[in-house]
């Protein structure tokens, strides 16, 4: 789950609009947009990646299953939602570990990708992350990361990105993508929503998911916060 990406009027030659998805995967296209446009043109067949942040873990699922990586990786800090993936989830190649971000629990130089997709924001110590993204991955690996921040602290973001120790390759200002995601998947989401969750949790998740006039929707649409994509190498 996350805010999902769309592609604008001018990019409809973009590599994203010729994904071709299994009829199942249709229904979150968006948000495995979002991975498409963060993995880019990284090649991740044969490699061994780690997803930080992974979550319930359709993003770490759908990895392997169209990019072929020889393994797939997904560590989360809660433990239920790494129980649920190792329960729900059944291919050779994928597994899912609970860790803390912060303090990964994987030897030096372990991985050829880190992902970080629309979770640092969560986190007590951007620093201590990058440390550590730094640490598993092996020489000549990517990071490739992408979430949110207020205007006002996205240079403290990039700073630590400057002082990481490895090297940017590519940041992309996609929050007007973002907005068209949320845009175009508002109704769906709402009627998810309004199904699942009861009535007097519905207004939280409603803002927790980005809805139209959700108060992250307006600091999108408004330019109170940006969402960005970076590639980095080690």
């Amino acid at each position: 789950m996350n805010y999902g990406f769309a592609l604008l009027n001018e990019q409809k030659t973009d590599q994203i609009n010729q994904i071709d998805l299994e009829e199942a995967d249709e229904e979150n296209r968006y948000f495995i947009q979002l991975y498409h446009h963060v993995i880019g043109a990284v090649g991740l067949k044969d490699l061994d990646v780690l997803e930080v942040g992974s979550g319930r873990g359709g993003g770490a699922d759908y990895i392997k299953r169209y990019f072929e990586p020889e393994r797939m990786v997904g560590v989360d800090l809660s433990e239920s939602a790494v129980l649920f993936c190792n329960t729900i989830y059944d291919q050779n190649g994928l597994s899912f570990k609970d860790g803390d971000a912060e303090s990964l629990p994987f030897p030096d130089e372990s991985f050829d990708v880190v992902l970080n997709v629309e979770s640092s924001h969560c986190y007590g110590s951007m620093k201590k992350f990058l440390g550590e993204v730094k640490r598993v991955l092996r020489k000549g690996g990517y990071f490739l990361f992408t979430d949110f921040r207020r205007t006002e602290v996205i240079n403290i973001l990039r700073d630590n990105l400057d002082n990481s120790g490895l090297t940017l390759i590519k940041e992309v200002d996609i929050t007007a993508n973002i907005i068209k995601a949320l845009e175009l998947d508002d109704q769906r989401r709402i009627a998810l929503i309004e199904e699942k969750v009861p009535k007097p949790m519905v207004g939280f998740f409603l803002q927790f998911a980005g809805a139209k006039g959700s108060k992250i929707y307006e600091r999108f649409c408004c330019g109170e916060t940006l969402y960005q994509s970076f590639e980095l190498q080690k």
